[in-house]
């Protein structure tokens, strides 16, 4: 496990967190919040750093199976969806008014983590609206057994990279605005390309990781990493949405990736200590809990007996979603996740 990068998945989630804010109040409507979607674009890059970090060495010496790492993978992601995806219907978040026929396919295809595919809000925003990125990720793990080779052959996965993100551009700029966003934010097939990008910086750890004990100037290469982020994040509004879905923030998220992997500078160190490692590890739970209960408690505000600021109900709402996460994941992740895996390896 690379700490550092483990612990930057709860800065990136608070990102999303914010970027949601704006369903509690207007006032959060503003650039610095909404931008804060490009957490979902670190996740998918990171997903093909981890994914290639932890199996690339498994599959070459053949310690584990295809079938063996498609059970790790669902058992990781299955269990608190199937539980928040439950949570949803029962607090209505997808209306009977349609029909029972319209409700059941929503619910089946968000069951399978099928609904980003149909490029119409009403299908990939149905019930819990953040678990169509696990959609995604569905996609990502299917493919990346038949991806492992491409590490070795890494000019093929440069080449595969580059066409792939050729496409996704020239397709976004085809685009319709109406369209984008189903189109090029939410399908797996356009979010492709992170987790290729996602391998390209794993190839790149492998090459000079090795190397990096001898950088004396890695907490500056940090700081500047973060400050290439932030000025991508602060001049956002002057690009198109269309392109900030992903592609126009791959550079600065690859570099963050790369550089906090190495784990040499004093960000790295501070990032490693084992509290914010743990939020980093809950970060998952947060993800898939939090837009819920933004719904809930703008459902339920006119009952409270007296107003609460914009301000201090996010503050409060970010208290308890890191501590419902919390909850989750030692008692409801972490046990769902042994049990799901002995089960599906027993019938091996």
């Amino acid at each position: 496990m690379i700490h550092s990068l483990t612990s930057l998945r709860l800065i990136f989630a608070l990102m999303v967190f914010a970027s949601h804010c704006n369903i509690v109040s207007v006032c959060f409507d503003i650039p610095i919040f909404t931008e804060g979607y490009v957490g979902v674009s670190f996740f998918f890059v990171l997903s093909g750093f981890v994914i290639s970090y932890s199996y690339d060495n498994r599959f070459k010496v053949g310690s584990t199976t295809v079938r063996e790492f498609w059970v790790a993978r669902m058992a990781r992601i299955y269990p608190l969806h199937c539980l928040m995806l439950l949570i949803a219907a029962l607090l209505g978040t997808c209306t009977l008014a349609n029909g029972l026929l319209y409700w059941t396919k929503h619910f089946v295809a968000n069951l399978l983590l099928c609904q980003a595919y149909v490029p119409y809000s009403e299908w990939f925003f149905s019930f819990n609206s953040p678990s169509w990125s696990l959609c995604c990720e569905q996609f990502f793990y299917f493919c990346f057994p038949f991806m492992v080779p491409l590490l070795r052959r890494t000019r093929w996965l440069f080449l595969l990279f580059a066409i792939c993100a050729v496409a996704v551009v020239t397709g976004m700029f085809l685009t319709p605005p109406d369209m984008a966003k189903g189109l090029w934010y939410v399908n797996p097939l356009a979010r492709f390309p992170d987790f290729l990008l996602g391998m390209i910086v794993y190839v790149c750890y492998r090459r000079w990781a090795p190397a990096a004990s001898r950088l004396r100037c890695a907490t500056w290469i940090e700081l500047a990493s973060l400050l290439m982020l932030t000025v991508y994040y602060l001049l956002a509004p002057h690009f198109e949405q269309v392109y900030r879905y992903s592609c126009y923030y791959w550079l600065p998220i690859a570099i963050i990736i790369f550089v906090f992997s190495l784990q040499q500078g004093r960000l790295s160190r501070l990032l490693s200590n084992r509290w914010v490692v743990l939020g980093g590890e809950i970060s998952f739970g947060f993800y898939l809990i939090h837009h819920l209960l933004f719904r809930v408690y703008v459902e339920t505000e006119h009952l409270l007996p007296f107003v609460l600021s914009p301000y201090v109900a996010v503050s409060f709402l970010l208290l308890f979603t890191l501590v419902l996460s919390t909850v989750s994941f030692f008692c409801f992740e972490k046990p769902m996740n042994r049990l799901v895996k002995t089960l599906l390896n027993k019938k091996m």
